[in-house]
This record gives C-alpha cells, sequence and structure tokens, in this order.
C-alpha cells in the first residue's frame, strides 16, 4: 500500500476538501442545526439573527459539508474515469479555499447589522462562490465533456452537477446583489426554493447519484446500466431545470397557477430520477455481494442513504401530486420534510457510507482498527434516529405549531453532530497514523492484515 506521502497530486487534493467539509460541517452546519431549534425551543432572543443564520445554516450544509465532499471525491474519482491527468491543477487548489472561504464569510456577515463592510463581505463571499464553480465545472468539463472520455453514465451526472453548481452560484450572487441593493437582511424568502433545488437536485444530488449508478453496483453484482444511467441524469436534469426555472420566473416576473403546476411537475419529474437511481444501483435486489467483509458494516450507511432517497421520491410524489391538482406551491411544512430527508436522510448518509468505502485514509483504517463494528453501528442508528427525528415536526405541519415541535429538531441537529464528530476524528486519527515512518512497508501491512483477519 502507498504511503500517504507519496501519493500522486489528485490523490492528496481531496484531504483538503474532506479536511474543510468536516469544519464546517461540525463548527457551522450541523451546530447551527441543534442551536437554532434550540434557541426557538428555549425562547432565547436571537430577533433576526436567528432566519439569517438559518439561511447560513442552509448555505453550509449543502455547499459546505455536502458540496466540498463531492468536489473532493470527484476530483479524485475523475483522472480514473476520464483515463487522464487532472486538468487546471491550479485551478483545482484553488477551489476549496475560493468556496469554504465564500461560505464563512457569509455565514460571519449576514447576521451582522447593516453597514457598509456587511454588504462588501456579502458581494465577495457570492463572488468567490461563483469563482470557485467556475473553476471546478471547468476542470469537470474539460476532463468529462470530450470525445474519448470512458466515464459513461457518471459523465453525464457530473457535468449536468457541474453545470448546476454554477447555475446556483449565478442565482446567488443575484440575491446578494438584491439583499445589498435594497438593504435586506435576508435573502429573499420567497426566492429561495429555485437556489435550494438548484444546489440540492441539480449539484449535490446530481454528484451522489453519479456514484451511487456507478460504483455501488459493483458492490451487488449488477451491470453497470450506462443507457439507463444517461436517461436518469437527463430526467434529473430536466426536472431541475423546470423546478427551478418557473420558479425564478415566479419570483421575478409574474405568478401563475400555469408556472406553478410547472413546479410541481418537475418534482415529480425528479421524485421519477430518484426511483431510477436506486433501481440502476441494484442496492435492494443485488445479485451477488461483493462487498469485503471488513466493509460489510459501513456498507449499511449507502443502504439506508438509498432507503431515505425512496422516502424522499416518496414525499415529493405524494406532495408534489397533491399541489400538481390543487394548481398550488408546497407550502412550508412540506418543502421542509422534503429538503431535510434529502439532506440527513441521503446525503449525510451517503457520505458517511461512501467515505468509509473509498476514501484511502478508511480504507487503511479497516485494517488498523478492524473491531469497530460497534461504533458504526451506533453510528448508523443515531444518524437514522436524527433523520426520523427532523422528519417527524415536518410531517406534522400545522397540527403540530407549539413551542414543543422545536425539541425533536434540536434533537435530530445534537445527534447529527455527534456522528458527524465521531465521523471527522476518526478520518483525521487514520491520517496521522498512515503519515507514519513506515506505516505502509510491507511488514507492517502483513501485521495489520493478520490482526483484520483475526478479527473478521
Amino acid at each position: 500500500m502507498q504511503d500517504a506521502r507519496h501519493a500522486h497530486h489528485e490523490d492528496t487534493l481531496y484531504r483538503r476538501f474532506v479536511f474543510a467539509s468536516l469544519a464546517l460541517a461540525i463548527g457551522g452546519g450541523f451546530l447551527l442545526s441543534a442551536l437554532l431549534p434550540l434557541a426557538q425551543a428555549m425562547e432565547w432572543d436571537w430577533g433576526r439573527r436567528w432566519l439569517a443564520l438559518a439561511q447560513a445554516h442552509g448555505q453550509l450544509q449543502l455547499l459546505g459539508f455536502g458540496g466540498l465532499f463531492a468536489m473532493g471525491m470527484a476530483l479524485r474519482m475523475v483522472p480514473r474515469f476520464a483515463g487522464r491527468e487532472l486538468a487546471y491543477p491550479a485551478l483545482a487548489v484553488a477551489v476549496m479555499p475560493s468556496v469554504a472561504s465564500s461560505l464563512v464569510l457569509r455565514a460571519l456577515a449576514q447576521p451582522a447589522g447593516d453597514s457598509a463592510v456587511r454588504d462588501t463581505a456579502l458581494l465577495v463571499s457570492a463572488a468567490l462562490l461563483l469563482g470557485g464553480g467556475c473553476a471546478f465545472a471547468a476542470i469537470i468539463l474539460r476532463m468529462l465533456a470530450r470525445p474519448g472520455s470512458r466515464a459513461e453514465a457518471v459523465g453525464y451526472f457530473f457535468v449536468l452537477g457541474s453545470v448546476a453548481y454554477v447555475a446556483g452560484a449565478v442565482i446567488n450572487l443575484l440575491q446578494v446583489v438584491e439583499m445589498v441593493r435594497d438593504g435586506l437582511p435576508l435573502a429573499p424568502v420567497a426566492r429561495q426554493l429555485p437556489l435550494i433545488i438548484v444546489q440540492q437536485f441539480g449539484f449535490i444530488l446530481m454528484f451522489m447519484s453519479g456514484i451511487a449508478t456507478r460504483a455501488v453496483p459493483t458492490f451487488t453484482g449488477r451491470p453497470r446500466a450506462d443507457r439507463g444511467g444517461r436517461v436518469t441524469a437527463l430526467v434529473l436534469a430536466c426536472g431541475v431545470a423546470a423546478v427551478a426555472g418557473a420558479g425564478l420566473w415566479e419570483s421575478y416576473r409574474s405568478a401563475s397557477v400555469s408556472v406553478t403546476r410547472v413546479m410541481d411537475a418537475g418534482l415529480l419529474i425528479c421524485a421519477t430520477a430518484f426511483v431510477a437511481v436506486v433501481l440502476l444501483s441494484g442496492i435492494f435486489h443485488p445479485r451477488a455481494n461483493r462487498v469485503a467483509i471488513a466493509s460489510q458494516t459501513q456498507f449499511h450507511f449507502v443502504r439506508a442513504a438509498m432507503a431515505w432517497l425512496l422516502v424522499a421520491a416518496a414525499l415529493i410524489a405524494w406532495y408534489a401530486g397533491r399541489a400538481l391538482i390543487d394548481g398550488r406551491a408546497l407550502d412550508v411544512y412540506e418543502a421542509d420534510a422534503i429538503r431535510h430527508t434529502l439532506t440527513v436522510g441521503v446525503m449525510s448518509m451517503m457520505i458517511i457510507g461512501i467515505g468509509m468505502m473509498i476514501v484511502p485514509e478508511f480504507a487503511g483504517r479497516r485494517l488498523q482498527h478492524p473491531d469497530e463494528r460497534g461504533l458504526i453501528l451506533g453510528m448508523l442508528l443515531a444518524m437514522n434516529l436524527a433523520a426520523v427525528l427532523r422528519l417527524w415536526p415536518a410531517l406534522r405541519g400545522l397540527d403540530w405549531i407549539a413551542s414543543t415541535r422545536w425539541w425533536p429538531m434540536a434533537a435530530a441537529g445534537g445527534l447529527a453532530e455527534c456522528v458527524i464528530v465521531v465521523f471527522g476524528l476518526m478520518f483525521v486519527q487514520s491520517y496521522f497514523e498512515q503519515r507514519q515512518r513506515g506505516w505502509g512497508s510491507p511488514q507492517a501491512l502483513a501485521s495489520r492484515t493478520g490482526r483484520g483477519s483475526k478479527a473478521t
């Protein structure tokens, strides 16, 4: 096994993204997911800062935790898919600092009082996000959108996802300009749906769907359905375009029942694509179990993520189907249920599962620490419980508007924070262990392999 210090550039670049992803999740996104509902339950007077922090929390979760992890894994995998070295390595190095600093700057500036400094920080934040997105998209397009690429269907998912990232950054810039121009404390709430759909469905879930249809069939013994994967990527992109396009038209031009129904139809298209992703992965109808014995427990996270993706698809179909018939948009509780099912149940589960399966530090960890099955099962249980607790108040909707509804949300945030802290500590510990001199020597490898065989 190769020593961590002697890996190729694209094999070490991903670590910076993973470290930044975990830092923003632990110190920002998941921390706020516990503190924000706790502030409401305990009646802490945060004033308008609460809503500003809620918007910052969403960006830290989607583009910080999920986005940076997806970017890091993509930059590691794309050279293998394309059969060539990473394009524009200088740009690749700049992506993580640009995106991470953008999100931190936004989280610090938005809750601050109205001032020229705040406005400047918000504009710089939006520009950094757009710059990082353009750099990332340039790399992906140069690697995959060319003749001779061996990426197959995953190339469609990654190319469309990178384009969606840039589109989301442009929408974000327009909203920030509007905030600064009009002196608004928040990004316009009515215009958040198109942004969230593009970021969550168009970027995060597009990339994760590419991994699910490429990597998971390897473990389930199913052949990769290249044509089905390409069609699914295009269907998901069409659904995202319909929802975001109609939402932008409605918020910037004029609202109508017809435009609203286009949004609802777009959501139904997305739900269809999510079901197709689960079917193409073969996760629930495997032909063989090709997961290594040492990775069986970790693979449960991937199974859980795919199960929650089906739950999300069912919620979307139910809510959007009824809304389409009624000629209305989703209400705030319905949108909240879908968004957090996908964030906690799908995105977070997938990051932990895929991270433990394919990130080199965790591959080495399975040899170094082969007796962690109980810990991993505990993390799995806690994360599923967090997803259930977060979904519960949203499903109740108007039937539960008392302040007690915030307690399960706070508990969900606390549980998820604990799981991500453990996940992060495992990654950091393995990183430092594998940097020790002689860690990758044949003698050390043989010793760890023998220890792992006894444990399994």
